[in-house]
């Protein structure tokens, strides 16, 4: 399962290099990201330094002319880049994951194809998996219907991050019966459910911009329309439930080093303001250094606690990966097990954030300052598939022996069917 996916190519020094890259790149993300938050655009003027920088095609298997870089340094990648900016690093992140998870999707003749191209042309892709009704948990309502060699594409799609640097889009849809009806066997339309890549600039193709939240505002995950698009059959590349979800550690890993970084990212910010910072003339003293308070120890101890715990469980998984050691686990506890990262780097990132504020006191409550932003970004972590509800329902279905392999009494429960996926 994890040897071949998972082979590392590069040498340690080209590894190392890469990640030097991305940490040289930071301060271009920190630049801007301030500025793309308030006024909730995407920073344009990040692609083409991430271009130039060759990061579209890192994580191409050397044999299509890429970087060939490892899972484990994709993470790296992304957790230098999110100590620039957590929301500009999880747009780019995007990318990366969907070119991992491409690799265990396309057949060779399709990956030589698209793969090839991302590395050769630095192209960008965007990943627009949900649906307006149900997120991601819900089987697509977006519809692919066959017609003359071709399929005719019609739908929504929110949530779709890089959306406007894109290049290429990748996207999920229900294969429909010529007539454009869907089956009503829910076994059936779940088999039509089918992943799809195609040039971003398809006729048909365009962008509705609906991204106004509360946080990760910087990466412009907007919404994805197709109207009669009408996109070549072999743009299919794969099943969706039980193909994407299966390589769905690419998305877990990769948010993890985003949310790893944002956690550093925050901890830098309280600890220098900690240092600096006095309290002034206090009943106990003329001048109280708030570095000497001992609540403000502890707390900043426990901060930096998470930090390397984030670090520590994303290494170790990558390392479990890349040995193949995950072949030991069930099949039907996977996912779900993959998403620990997820479920602890997303988590520390709030807790940190939270704690940050606390620590630093009523400052960090006006907008704009270092630690309101990152409080705010860190948020979005629980809402991405698997969502951190989906991941403690499935792993507690599985241990108390509520679950059992497609082919025996039931099927086995899809582990992105959960209400609250986003």
């Amino acid at each position: 399962m994890g040897v071949g996916k998972h082979a590392v190519e590069m040498s340690e020094a080209e590894r190392e290099q890469a990640v030097q890259v991305a940490r040289d790149l930071a301060p271009e993300f920190d630049k801007v990201g301030a500025e793309a938050d308030e006024k909730n655009e995407f920073p344009f003027s990040l692609v083409p330094l991430y271009k130039e920088a060759k990061l579209p095609g890192i994580g191409v298997p050397k044999k299509f002319g890429g970087g060939g870089a490892d899972i484990w340094t994709l993470a790296r990648i992304s957790y230098e880049l999110a100590k620039g900016d957590p929301a500009c690093a999880l747009a780019f992140n995007m990318h990366q994951v969907m070119v991992g998870i491409l690799k265990g999707l396309m057949s060779e003749q399709q990956q030589e194809l698209w793969l090839s191209r991302i590395a050769a042309e630095n192209l960008l892709m965007c990943g627009a998996f949900s649906e307006e009704r149900a997120g991601f948990s819900g089987l697509a309502d977006m519809t692919a219907v066959p017609t003359d060699g071709q399929f005719r594409v019609n739908g929504r799609k929110v949530w779709a991050t890089l959306s406007e640097a894109a290049d290429l889009a990748t996207f999920n849809c229900t294969i429909t019966d010529a007539d454009g009806s869907i089956p009503e066997d829910h076994m059936q339309r779940m088999a039509r459910e089918k992943v799809f890549i195609c040039n971003k600039d398809v006729p048909g193709i365009s962008i509705i911009r609906t991204w106004d939240t509360h946080g990760m505002r910087a990466t412009g995950t907007q919404t994805l329309a197709f109207d009669d698009a009408m996109i070549p059959a072999d743009s299919e590349v794969g099943d969706m439930r039980g193909g994407l979800v299966s390589e769905f550690e690419w998305a877990a890993l990769l948010f993890g080093g985003v949310y790893w970084g944002l956690t550093e990212k925050a901890y830098q910010a309280t600890r220098e303001i900690l240092i600096s910072k006095s309290l002034g003339a206090t009943a106990a003293a003329a001048d109280v250094p708030l570095r000497e308070v001992g609540f403000i120890q502890h707390g900043l101890g426990e901060m930096k606690v998470k930090v390397e715990q984030s670090g520590r469980v994303l290494e170790q998984t990558a390392s479990i990966l890349r040995e193949g050691r995950d072949a030991e686990w069930s099949p039907l506890a996977r996912p779900a097990l993959i998403d620990v990262v997820k479920v602890t780097t997303t988590g520390n990132a709030q807790f940190v954030t939270s704690s940050g504020m606390r620590l630093v006191g009523g400052s960090t409550f006006r907008r704009g300052h270092v630690l309101e932003r990152l409080y705010r970004d860190a948020r979005s972590g629980q809402f991405q598939p698997l969502t951190t509800d989906a991941t403690y329902d499935h792993l507690g279905k599985f241990e108390l022996g509520l679950m059992q392999m497609p082919g025996a009494d039931a099927p086995a429960p899809d582990p992105a069917a959960d209400p609250v996926a986003v």
